[in-house]
């Protein structure tokens, strides 16, 4: 029996010849999964749930996104705008779009209250990054409505929105610098070809 031990230089990203790191990166690329997709898919659920529509036959990736809605609102409902729309979306998603604010008291955690006056509109869908994108153009419209935007004209938006969002967030997920910034956290080794160092 014979015992043979192998010796390999060990590099980080940096050290790394300009070859190398192209090798790297494309191994990185072939093996990356967007791990953002499952928290996506619950914010477009429940922004479905909450309002009356109902998305199909969508999808996202680096490069393009496209999507395809059916309204479940009444054609009245749908052709609303201006003041009538606010009023609308005041009366009908209020307490949806605006949570009350939380106090903790005195750095103690497990005491707190809910103002009853001031509201916080942060991630108020699913408490994820991507309520803000989605929600985005009807805090845009409560803040100035305008009567050329319709509801149904509001809920694309909302839509255009959420999903070029996604496309633009997977987009730097796969891009050079989001990998570089990756090998750094964590401190990624490779050998002198480009491949990882397990």
């Amino acid at each position: 029996m014979r015992t043979i031990t192998k010796t390999y230089n060990i590099f980080l990203l940096a050290e790394l010849s300009t070859a190398a790191r192209e090798t790297a990166y494309s191994e990185w690329l072939s093996t990356f999964e967007y791990p953002w997709s499952s928290d996506n898919r619950n914010t477009l659920d429940a922004f479905e749930r909450i309002f009356n529509i109902k998305v199909t036959d969508w999808s996202y990736d680096t490069c393009k996104y496209s999507y395809r809605f059916t309204s479940q609102y009444s054609a009245e409902e749908e052709e609303l705008s201006g003041i009538r729309l606010l009023k609308y979306l005041v009366n009908n998603y209020w307490h949806t779009l605006f949570k009350p604010r939380t106090y903790y008291l005195k750095g103690n955690f497990k005491k707190q209250r809910k103002s009853r006056v001031l509201t916080d509109s942060s991630c108020v869908l699913t408490g994820y990054c991507a309520d803000e994108d989605i929600l985005k153009p009807i805090y845009h419209f409560l803040n100035s409505p305008d009567t050329d935007t319709t509801l149904y004209d509001l809920m694309d938006k909302c839509l255009d929105s959420f999903f070029k969002s996604c496309r633009d967030d997977m987009e730097y997920q796969c891009s050079e610098e989001c990998f570089e910034e990756s090998c750094e956290a964590n401190k990624y080794e490779f050998l002198e070809n480009g491949k990882m160092y397990n």
